[in-house]
């Protein structure tokens, strides 16, 4: 997996490891969100209860609500297939997109903060999975209601603790040479 980084990859740079985000959680994330942003979409229906026209205004709601999960299902998919996350020697990598592929970067010397985050589909799924966000001075981890999102975070990984264990252990080991 360590090709999926050789486009931004330095002259003198070296990939530790590559993390795949859990398929299972990762699954259970997008319907939890496609649920929450559709639902309200076949209730519009319910507008129409006393009229003549419920029928049709109820089948065009389903309609635009099966392609609606749909899309969202296709981009779901997309977003898992070009989505990896490594460190190197210099580094935190994160490939992804879902029509382009796109990759961001954190230097070790720019890192100030990590936070893992077990949820509670982390733990109903019961896949050890959480998130690993990092933070520097110029991408500070604020809370998701400040309307800044950090988007240095590994998503829906797997042994999420023991990564940042051994991504700090790196880092240490490197200043220490």
């Amino acid at each position: 997996m360590q090709e999926m980084f050789k486009d931004v990859l330095e002259k003198d740079e070296q990939v530790v490891a590559v993390y795949k985000p859990n398929k299972c959680k990762t699954a259970w994330w997008w319907f939890f969100m496609q649920l929450v942003g559709w639902i309200w979409l076949p209730l519009l229906a319910l507008a129409a209860l006393d009229t003549d026209y419920f029928w049709l205004v109820f089948g065009i709601t389903m309609g635009v609500t099966a392609l609606a999960v749909l899309i969202t299902s296709l981009c779901g998919v997309l977003w898992y297939k070009n989505r990896f996350f490594a460190y190197t020697n210099k580094r935190i990598l994160i490939r992804g997109g879902i029509i382009g592929i796109d990759y961001k970067s954190l230097e070790f010397k720019s890192l100030t903060a990590t936070v893992v985050n077990v949820s509670l589909l982390d733990k109903l799924i019961r896949k050890n999975t959480g998130n690993i966000r990092f933070g520097s001075a110029a991408s500070p981890m604020l809370s998701i209601w400040s309307g800044h999102s950090n988007q240095f975070m590994f998503q829906h990984i797997q042994k999420p603790y023991e990564v940042l264990r051994e991504i700090k252990e790196f880092i240490d080991s490197k200043e220490g040479a």
